[in-house]
Formats: structure tokens, C-alpha cells, sequence
């Protein structure tokens, strides 16, 4: 049975399309405007609500808790945008509600609505939450090769991947890493831009991998679009959690492409 989801929000900004076609992939959805339209919305509980998170302040939490008590059995999600950054970074992000960042919302909704219940319940804290992530992870194996020109980029890849299970090997700057197979090809550019289109083209073609991550603070639409054109299969912000890593990288098929 397709669960029932609330949908609030602009679902049709492009950074939250993704999100949105997948949500109508997988569920029985109803859309509002805002927290405040929701008249035309049945009587019964959603299973799920989204809110569509295109600014800092767009959702208060007064409104929240009022729709709460109206469904109050409701799991709560956020799909941030871009503009939230500075919200979410500041410690004030809403309560009750775990956030999603919009370039990894397709898939973390995919893995949703594959589980009975991958939310933590609405009392848990950011902590528990957190920890409620990791007890998901499924070990994944084989190397990804990182570039980066600091080796604490490096380092800081590094240790998320092999949390994973997986090994972890540094392509320095203007380096070229040999190996039989390669898992996951990450590309950590100093500058994302039409400018380093090229050089990050170059990386993919030396180091084939079916899985293909871009990562840059933080991820705007444009930044997306010229991934995908290049070649990148995901792209993931700083920070990250390894949730979305995990399903960045078993979204491709496990066994890598050989490197010539």
C-alpha cells in the first residue's frame, strides 16, 4: 500500500524536483502552498510530510506545532535548499523534523519509503537521529580513489569510505592512480566551475568507476546540472553523512570498471 505524503512547499523549484518526481514515484501525494493551505487536505493523517525548504524562516515553528496536533501520528521530513545553509549551520534548523539536503533527497526518499519507518520517531534528538542513521549503513567494499589537493580533504574522505567498509587510496593533483578495479571515483575540486569542467572529465576518464561523486561545500542547481554533464553520478555537500555517501555510492552497481 502507497503511503499518503503532504507535500509543502514550491514543488516547482528545479533544486526540489528530484525530490518531488520521486516522491510521486513512490507515494500517494497531496501538495500545499504553505503550512497555512492545507483546508483542501483529507481529514485522515498523512503518513509522511515534506516541507519544501527553499529559504531560511519559510516554516516557523507555531506553524509546525499546529499541524502537529492536527496529524499528530506523521512522520516529518525537510528537503533543504541551497539558501538554508546558513540556518541549518547555525544550530536553529526545526524541531522534530530531520533535514534532508536537496542534492541527495531523491535517493535518501528512495531508501525511505523502502523501510517501514528509516525516520527516527519525531522525539529524537539530533543525536539519536544520527545514530539511528548509522545502525543503516550496510558495509560496502572495494577502493575509491579521492582527489583532493590537501591531504585532510583527503583524509576527511577517507575515513568516511572506510567506515563503509570500503579501502581508500589519494590521487594527488596531476596524479593518476592504477588499479585492477575501481569502486568510486571522488573528485573534491579547489573551485567548482565550467573551469575545472575539463580537468574533472580527465580524472573520470583515468579512474572509471560506475560510481562518480562531486563534492563542494556547498551545491547549488547550476553546480548539479554541470556535474551530470561532465559525468558525475551524484554530488554531495560538506558536511555530509555517511547515509548519503553510502547510498551515493550503492546506487551504482557494486562491482567497478577496470582502469586501463
Amino acid at each position: 500500500m502507497r503511503r499518503s505524503v503532504l507535500v509543502v512547499g514550491d514543488a516547482d523549484a528545479a533544486e526540489f524536483a528530484p525530490a518531488v518526481s520521486a516522491l510521486r514515484e513512490l507515494a500517494d501525494c497531496h501538495f500545499a502552498g504553505s503550512l497555512r493551505d492545507l483546508g483542501q487536505f483529507p481529514a485522515e493523517s498523512p503518513a509522511w510530510i515534506v516541507l519544501l525548504q527553499g529559504r531560511s524562516g519559510q516554516f516557523s515553528t507555531r506553524e509546525t506545532a499546529a499541524v502537529r496536533r492536527r496529524f499528530p501520528l506523521a512522520q516529518w521530513g525537510a528537503i533543504t535548499g541551497f539558501w538554508t545553509a546558513g540556518e541549518l549551520r547555525t544550530g536553529q534548523p526545526l524541531s522534530g523534523v530531520q533535514t534532508i539536503p536537496w542534492e541527495t533527497a531523491a535517493a535518501r526518499l528512495t531508501a525511505i519509503f523502502s523501510a517501514a519507518a528509516d525516520l527516527a520517531p519525531i522525539t529524537a534528538s539530533p543525536e539519536e537521529a544520527i545514530v539511528r542513521d548509522l545502525e543503516k549503513l550496510d558495509a560496502l567494499s572495494g577502493l575509491a580513489v579521492i582527489a583532493a589537493d590537501r591531504q585532510s580533504d583527503f583524509q576527511y574522505w577517507a575515513d568516511a569510505v572506510r567506515g563503509l567498509g570500503m579501502s581508500a587510496v589519494w590521487r594527488t593533483p596531476g596524479g593518476r592512480v592504477h588499479a585492477a578495479a575501481i569502486a568510486a571515483a571522488i573528485y573534491l575540486p579547489s573551485d567548482w566551475g565550467p573551469n575545472q569542467a575539463d580537468q574533472a572529465a580527465r580524472f573520470l576518464a583515468d579512474h572509471p568507476a560506475e560510481s562518480r561523486i562531486l563534492s563542494v561545500g556547498l551545491p547549488r542547481w547550476e553546480d548539479r546540472q554541470l556535474a551530470e554533464q561532465v559525468g558525475f553520478t551524484a554530488i554531495l555537500g560538506r558536511p555530509f553523512r555517511l547515509r548519503d555517501l553510502q547510498l551515493a555510492i550503492s546506487a551504482a552497481p557494486t562491482a567497478g570498471n577496470t582502469a586501463s
